[in-house]
């Protein structure tokens, strides 16, 4: 499990921790597969987070998509849509402060990369190209460097809307990408 963690040599990430929710795991274990991760970070939550993956294919109405913000957890619900056959995912979440979180989900480095999607482990995304782990924090938060990247959308009346005509432009962005989507 540690070593997914760390699978590109590094777990350090451009932008500092705070901005970019970069993860610092130890990589030491034990014979029996422990290792020296404290019980906040190796708890059962994040083993049932792991298992918990929601997708969701909301309807367009007026133009836009929308997810009731009511709904988002501290565990990731992946939503798609469809722009002229090609599928767009979005990574939304609830943060550690409770704020809803909305971004891409695909890194804004590793793109065009097939691999270049997030996938929750242990509480964290981890790219699935390079291996770099971030909070889900970063979610629609850090732009630049290996990040989810970030679309515009609005948090209003207990709900996250994003436009499809500003989704349909980053189509070009997912013609490759091979990300789960159910």
């Amino acid at each position: 499990m540690i070593a997914a963690l760390s699978a590109c040599g590094s777990s350090e990430t451009s932008g500092s921790p705070e901005t970019s929710g970069s993860s610092n795991v130890s990589e030491s274990s034990d014979v029996s597969g422990s290792s020296d991760v404290s019980e906040d970070e190796n708890t059962e939550s994040d083993a049932e987070k792991e298992e918990a993956a929601v997708y969701e294919t909301p309807g367009v109405e007026n133009g836009e998509i929308s997810i009731d913000a009511d709904t988002l957890t501290s565990n990731p619900m992946y939503i798609n849509y469809d722009s002229n056959g090609t599928n767009i995912q979005l990574i939304a979440v609830k943060g550690s402060d409770g704020t809803p979180r909305l971004s891409l989900n695909t890194c804004q480095v590793c793109n065009p990369s097939p691999r270049a999607y997030f996938k929750e482990q242990n509480g964290r995304l981890v790219c699935q190209n390079c291996g770099n782990v971030f909070t889900t924090d970063s979610v629609g938060e850090t732009s630049g460097g290996c990040n989810p990247m970030y679309i515009d959308y609005e948090n209003t009346d207990g709900k996250l809307t994003v436009s499809v005509a500003d989704l349909d432009t980053y189509a070009d962005q997912f013609t490759a990408w091979a990300g789960p989507v159910n």
